[in-house]
């Protein structure tokens, strides 16, 4: 018997087996969480000792945001990842991804409610306080797309990727598991979220990958069943940052 045969399964893969999640979580997340664990655990230390390995990091983990290089990277780990799957047999036909009006509903309700969910863990945390009766008098709605149109054409490809890229594996692979075994699935893509955020810091990354990461979880499979409005907040969360009151105050 072949490699090839001895992997490649006679029907159509409907469920992800745990070597499966591994291998696809490996090739599309494994060196932003290692590079991320890096900063993380540079910025707990002195920063004269850690100058080099924060600076290195950081080009690649925040200025990961450097759009060209990123984009490059991850669709050519997002085309590895879909070759492994492809020889896998995996049947993407079971992932949900299309255009109705229900896209127009959800994306900007699940985006709003993720936006102030992010507002009030920066209220809370010390940072700026958005829910005080003083911002009223800066909010005004339509700047919005004063703020896009100031994206660059480069921002907004790659934050169109990315939605695409994280959200079709957590979302659209990591739920193709046997129902006996989705809490697991999801305990695993949950810490696979907060391992490639700790750059941001522990509480984002644990804003990230569990509070944001079970609002889409539960949005999806109980409500909205479509991937295609999950790319688009994710997106648009990427161009603007997860908050919602400053994207509406000019």
């Amino acid at each position: 018997m072949s490699i090839l045969a001895a992997i490649r399964p006679k029907e159509p893969l409907r469920h992800l087996r745990w070597f499966d999640m591994l291998i696809v979580t490996a090739i599309l997340f494994g060196q932003f969480a290692y590079r991320s664990t890096q900063l993380y655990i540079a910025s707990l230390m002195p920063q004269v000792e850690t100058a080099a390995v924060t600076e290195e990091v950081r080009d690649t983990a925040v200025t990961g945001v450097a759009y060209s290089e990123n984009m490059n990277l991850q669709l050519t780990l997002l085309a590895i990842a879909l070759i492994y799957l492809i020889i896998r047999r995996f049947d993407f036909k079971q992932l949900p991804i299309r255009f109705n009006l229900g896209v127009l509903f959800w994306t900007p309700v699940i985006f709003i409610l993720m936006g102030l969910t992010a507002d009030a863990v920066t209220s809370l945390s010390g940072g700026y306080n958005y829910f005080t009766t003083e911002i009223f008098q800066y909010i005004k709605p339509l700047s919005i797309f004063d703020k896009f149109a100031a994206l660059a054409p480069m921002a907004i490809l790659y934050g169109l990727l990315n939605g695409f890229y994280e959200e079709f594996c957590f979302l659209g692979l990591l739920t193709c598991v046997e129902d006996k075994y989705k809490w697991q699935a999801l305990a695993y893509s949950t810490l696979v979220r907060i391992s490639f955020h700790t750059y941001q810091g522990m509480l984002w990354a644990t804003v990230i990958g569990v509070v944001f990461g079970l609002m889409y979880y539960f949005f999806y499979k109980y409500k909205v069943k479509n991937l295609l409005p999950f790319f688009l907040i994710h997106a648009l969360a990427d161009m603007f940052g997860s908050g919602f009151i400053y994207l509406i105050c000019a």
